[in-house]
């Protein structure tokens, strides 16, 4: 059946047509955006910002090798065990909450509940002792360093995460802990990255390397649960300041812009072991 021929429009039609779309769609777009801003002001998108860069460094920038023994200390819910798992690393969780430990069963892999202050396993049992998010928790780090240094075989290295404690954010931080009485922030870092590298140097650690992450410390973005820049926003500013800048993540020494850091120390020797505690609880697989 023949059809009615008919020509193409021309060009100039089709670009109208396209520019008179795109001006009446702009005042919806631009109130969606407005709408959008004023939801994350007020109740900020999760995860926080700062564990961007910090997950980027520890599962894409630190090398991990298959089979690597790996202890995973204040392993929590189980996140980084399944994820280093899915690398084929030879990972096993050790926090002091069975609560959480009762989650991250999921994930079968072995798990322990005990303190890191005090190791339920022989010495030189890893190759790896990881920490993240908990170093700023131990009563007495030398304790925590020590054992680390126990378990770990020669030539082992402990990776662990801490933040700047000298920043603006990290001094107002402090303040409105003692100001506020804002007892679930009383356990904020008491020690710095270099402070920490200093205090595994005397528990038998040595070479460190550090990956300084978020470039943001002179913005005070929280106060306690209180953002005062929403966490997109600040999202884009690390991102922005990373590609600007060009400073690369892992370096000798950490960026007196970062707030966040993962370090990384290998064992130079031996170091006196803690006593074992007695009663810790193996949890079933």
């Amino acid at each position: 059946m023949d059809t009615e021929y008919r020509p193409a429009a021309p060009i100039s039609e089709v670009m109208a047509l396209s520019r008179s779309i795109r001006i009446r769609t702009l005042p919806a777009r631009v109130v969606d955006r407005l709408r959008w801003e004023w939801r994350e002001w007020h109740t900020p998108s999760r995860p926080s910002f700062q564990h961007e860069e910090l997950d980027h460094a520890l599962l894409d920038l630190i090398p991990w090798r298959i089979g690597e023994r790996v202890l995973d200390v204040g392993c929590a819910h189980g996140s980084y065990l399944r994820q280093l798992a899915n690398r084929q690393v030879a990972i096993h969780g050790l926090d002091v909450s069975t609560a959480s430990l009762r989650r991250a069963i999921q994930y079968g892999r072995p798990l322990v509940a005990a303190s890191g202050e005090r190791l339920p396993f022989a010495d030189e049992s890893f190759e790896t002792v990881l920490c993240h998010k908990t170093m700023y928790l131990f009563r007495t780090p030398e304790a925590a360093l020590e054992e680390f240094a126990r378990v770990l075989r020669p030539g082992g290295r402990i990776v662990f995460s801490t933040s700047a404690t000298r920043t603006p954010y990290a001094l107002i931080q402090q303040a409105a802990v003692r100001i506020l009485n804002q007892r679930n922030w009383s356990s904020g870092n008491r020690l710095g990255p270099a402070a920490w590298v200093r205090t595994a140097k005397n528990c038998g650690f040595d070479q460190p390397h550090f990956y300084s992450c978020n470039l943001v410390a002179p913005i005070v973005f929280r106060m306690c649960d209180r953002w005062i820049v929403p966490n997109e926003w600040m999202r884009r500013v690390a991102r922005t300041v990373r590609r600007v800048t060009g400073t690369p993540i892992d370096s000798a020494r950490p960026h007196r812009l970062a707030q966040d850091f993962f370090v990384v120390m290998k064992k130079k020797g031996v170091c006196r072991s803690a006593h074992l505690a007695n009663g810790n609880q193996q949890l079933p697989m």
